[in-house]
């Protein structure tokens, strides 16, 4: 049996950064240069696998610092430019990054948990969100995927309180407990389209 999954056509993963794919910055901070990037535990085996069954992966990140004037949005741009690099040398993709440098006061339509980005990523990766999956550690993420109709998975993060209430589908782990969540869903999709 191939390690390629079948997948449907436009089946997508938007995964959050911070938090998801790397180690979440302390509380109130940010990530402003590629030195304080450190991938999560399992995070790049995990997008491997997600290449390897066919996913699309985005992501799909709020990064205010830039609105805020704490860093120039070439400086973060450098960093998910870096960060592709590295899961593309791993064996994994990442089929675009989108971002939001807004702050909660501008009112844009981006900043989750407006479903914005996903909306984006949806148009010009050539998604279905309500094929798709959103994987992020905040309930902002989470609403963002249910307002798109998205399967959603929220890692707990190990800087915060785990969540007295979720909306999400699954509360898993860390990034390669979520895609084997995801791995396990399209499989039993699948066993049953077959009977």
């Amino acid at each position: 049996m191939s390690t390629e999954a079948t997948t449907v056509p436009g089946r997508a993963v938007f995964l959050d950064r911070d938090g998801v794919i790397n180690e979440p910055p302390p509380p109130g901070s940010w990530v402003f240069r590629w030195e304080d990037f450190r991938f999560a535990e399992g995070a790049l085996g995990a997008l491997r696998r997600l290449r390897e069954a066919g996913f699309v992966v985005a992501v799909i990140t709020n990064q205010s610092c830039v609105g805020r004037g704490l860093a120039p949005l070439a400086d973060i741009e450098e960093i998910n430019r870096r960060m592709v690099e590295a899961v593309a040398a791993a064996g994994g993709s990442i089929a675009g990054v989108y971002l939001c440098p807004h702050t909660s006061d501008d009112g844009c339509l981006c900043r989750k948990p407006r479903p914005g980005l996903i909306d984006q990523a949806a148009r010009e990766l050539g998604v279905a969100p309500e094929w798709s999956f959103v994987v992020g550690d905040s309930e902002r993420d989470i609403e963002a995927g249910l307002a798109r109709g998205c399967r959603t998975l929220r890692v707990a993060n190990p800087n915060a309180e785990p969540p007295a209430e979720t909306k999400a589908h699954h509360v898993v782990r860390n990034l390669a407990e979520a895609v084997q969540v995801i791995l396990d869903l399209v499989h039993e999709g699948e066993r049953r389209a077959r009977q």
